[in-house]
């Protein structure tokens, strides 16, 4: 089989010849908008190009730094300070395992600074929480072939692999435990609207019956009209606030703090050890140009 050239990239691309070469190269001065380097990096991909080997040995100079970025609610939420804690510390526990040392930074909505976090050569990149729009801001700043992992956010873009809690798996084990179907459901907010919708979507309830957390005043409102009916809520630092009014609910551990719960609450947890396999997948990338996996949806678990 013929190997993909940057000449076949441009041409599938309708670019220059150049310009795919300054985008696989990630050279930064050159003016080239997010759209066109987008383009060009997928059609690399479906291509399946692969670096030539002088680019192949470059790779093979690894920094051995991780990059972790946490980008903060846009709507806090209760707990919204220690929601992605767990996940951070798993991730660091395992990077340090295969040998990486983890750069950890919290991304802010009103001014995003990357010049910190770029100032670092990353042999790979973790983006948790991130909306559309900063995510192709700072996508966009890493070279050809450093891999990028989205975490809680639904982004359909076959370029990047997406992990996230198995929604529908835990809304079908909530129906379990409370031995009927739920009649409302309670959650935070993520930045990432559409992966909001898909969580709405599995729980099978009207946006009636759904209620995204804005303050305590609204929650109580919510609250007082469901009275004695069956639910579920995301997040167990919001089902602690929701456990004062009403105890007819499972609370899933989306932030994987269950110890926070009362030991009455029904809870479902997801399983921390699956980001095992979604950190050998990003060293698989890391250290062989030529790993490539299909698979770009991963689902976190429901742990019994």
């Amino acid at each position: 089989m013929k190997k993909t050239t940057i000449k076949d990239i441009a041409k599938a691309a309708g670019v220059s010849i150049a310009t795919v070469s300054y985008i696989l190269n990630d050279v930064k001065t050159q003016s080239i908008s997010d759209e066109t380097r987008v383009k060009v990096l997928k059609t690399a991909q479906q291509l399946k190009y692969v670096a030539n080997k002088s680019a192949q040995s470059l790779k093979i100079n690894k920094t051995g730094l991780m990059g972790v970025l946490l980008f903060n609610d846009l709507k806090p939420s209760p707990g919204s300070a220690l929601k992605y804690a767990k996940t951070v510390f798993k991730l660091e526990q395992l990077c340090s395992k295969c040998g990486y040392d983890v750069i950890f930074m919290q991304m802010g909505a009103d001014a995003l600074s990357y010049k910190v976090i770029m100032e670092r050569n990353l042999d790979g990149v973790f983006l948790i929480n991130v909306d559309q729009e900063q995510f192709y801001s700072i996508s966009k700043q890493f070279g050809f072939g450093i891999p990028v992992f989205i975490i809680d956010s639904y982004i359909e873009d076959t370029l990047f692999h997406k992990i996230m809690p198995d929604f529908e798996q835990s809304f079908a084990l909530c129906k379990t435990m409370l031995g009927e179907s739920p009649e409302f459901l309670v959650m935070d907010s993520y930045n990432h609207a559409p992966l909001m919708e898909r969580m709405k979507h599995y729980s099978g309830l009207d946006e009636s019956q759904i209620y995204v957390y804005e303050d305590r005043e609204g929650l109580d409102t919510f609250l007082s009209g469901v009275k004695e009916k069956a639910g579920i809520v995301m997040n167990e630092f919001l089902a602690n606030e929701v456990w004062k009014m009403h105890k007819r609910i499972v609370a899933c551990c989306t932030c994987h703090c269950p110890e926070v719960l009362p030991d009455a609450m029904p809870k479902i947890l997801f399983d921390l050890n699956d980001y095992t396999e979604v950190v050998h997948m990003m060293n698989s990338y890391i250290h062989n140009t030529a790993y490539v996996n299909g698979e770009k949806f991963f689902f976190i678990n429901v742990t019994p």
